[in-house]
């Protein structure tokens, strides 16, 4: 009887977890999209550009001839990618119910059901 309100109780914690894995499955690919334009119209832009590659070869002191542009090209989009998770993690601190609660706060009441409380049986 124990074992089932424990294993019921592990299932209610798990459950929407798929859809926040889905969500932010989505969320990282849309990053990822608007890192690649960023880093190629803002960044790499070959006219107005704020950085050009052979300023990233020199910097890094690599030869031109053993690392391609996509490397660099892709650890700008990785960087972008970082920062805009970075943002995201904050604001769901700020934003949301469970960032903005204290741990440790005292109450009558508990988040986690006891599984092993059976004064209902």
């Amino acid at each position: 009887m124990r074992l089932d309100k424990k294993r019921d109780a592990e299932l209610a914690k798990r459950k929407g977890q798929t859809q926040k894995t889905i969500i932010q499955l989505i969320w990282l690919v849309i990053s990822f999209f608007i890192a690649y334009f960023i880093a190629t119209l803002v960044i790499f832009a070959p006219e107005n550009g704020l950085i050009t590659y052979r300023q990233i070869y020199s910097a890094l002191q690599i030869p031109s001839s053993k690392m391609p542009q996509e490397v660099i090209l892709g650890g700008v989009m990785l960087i972008i990618v970082f920062i805009m998770q970075f943002i995201f993690f904050i604001g769901y601190f700020v934003a949301s119910y469970e960032g903005r609660r204290r741990t440790g706060t005292p109450s009558m009441y508990s988040r986690n059901e006891d599984p092993l409380d059976n004064k209902f049986d």
